[in-house]
């Protein structure tokens, strides 16, 4: 028989009015770590909406939809996905066999928290491309960029190409391709301007390194992944409170661990298909083949014979 706190572990969100009262239960706990810019009924608001957008929310547990709410509260960010700061995203965890809320700030959210302290000035992020105009000088620090016009520059793109699947594991991670130079981001601090450069073949180090290349955040919206990168490499240079950079970096602890979880779901709607989706983890169930440890046991009999 499960125990109390299986029960309540497993306990899930289900509907509409369930999101509302987890919400309003929360408030008084939002409401202490809140910035003051954010109310606790703007936070219930876009909790809302995301369910709206993103129905799986539904069926997270009630335990990590809370922690994942309190992570945007204590970060004071948007969680809808409207204004691209953060989304509760949906992962399915293979040994609990649920789905999980996780809250994940986007770069737009990372400059929101550094224009915060108040310290830090115009902030800007970009993709350059090969036919842009671009030099860059780390002595003395200077970066120029001028994007080339669409029209005049019909190449100008990234995406993840070449990933190949067997059996529904993960072969080839696939590459980068398109005319993408790198990303940068640049800040200006007491009058003096600051920026962190990234090349198109370091981001794409990392993106191989990550316990999940293939994920639909790469292969779906990859110029702004490869702009969160260097986003998220220029944040400890910037002067922001003890907190604010402990939150961050939280934050986006949970989202690499949460990035190799058994599947990832597409904050658009829908469990990704093996086609450049997601990795499983050895001894999990795949729940979107529909494999069980059965059927496993089958398998691994046959490889013996």
């Amino acid at each position: 028989m499960p125990s109390r706190t299986n029960d309540k572990k497993m306990a899930l969100v289900e509907s509409q009015e369930g999101m509302k009262s987890l919400t309003k239960a929360l408030g008084d706990s939002i409401a202490e770590i809140l910035p003051r810019h954010v109310s606790p009924a703007r936070i219930i608001k876009t909790a809302l909406v995301a369910s709206t957008r993103e129905p799986k929310l539904l069926q997270c547990t009630k335990e990590s939809m809370m922690l994942a709410l309190m992570a945007a509260a204590e970060l004071g960010l948007d969680v809808s996905g409207n204004l691209g700061t953060g989304w509760l995203v949906p992962f399915f965890n293979g040994k609990l066999k649920a789905f999980e809320a996780v809250f994940i700030p986007g770069w737009k959210g990372l400059v929101q928290i550094a224009y915060r302290s108040g310290k830090v000035g115009p902030i800007h992020a970009a993709a350059v491309y090969e036919c842009d105009g671009f030099s860059y000088t780390e002595m003395p620090p200077e970066l120029i960029h001028s994007p080339a016009r669409p029209r005049d520059c019909p190449e100008r793109g990234v995406s993840i190409e070449g990933v190949k699947w067997e059996k529904g594991k993960l072969k080839d991670p696939g590459h980068m391709a398109g005319s993408l130079l790198g990303t940068y981001v640049t800040w200006t601090v007491n009058g003096e301007r600051g920026f962190h450069w990234v090349w198109a073949e370091k981001i794409e180090e990392l993106r191989l390194a990550a316990q999940a290349p293939v994920s639909p955040a790469w292969m779906n919206w990859t110029e702004a992944m490869s702009i969160k990168t260097a986003v998220r490499g220029g944040i400890p240079y910037m002067p922001l409170s003890v907190e604010d950079q402990q939150s961050i970096v939280l934050a986006q602890a949970t989202e690499d661990q949460k990035l190799g979880l058994g599947a990832f779901i597409d904050v658009a709607g829908g469990p990704v298909s093996p086609d450049g989706a997601h990795t499983l983890n050895e001894d999990d169930d795949d729940p979107l083949s529909g494999e069980d440890e059965e059927a496993k046991e089958e398998k691994n009999e046959d490889k013996k014979k």
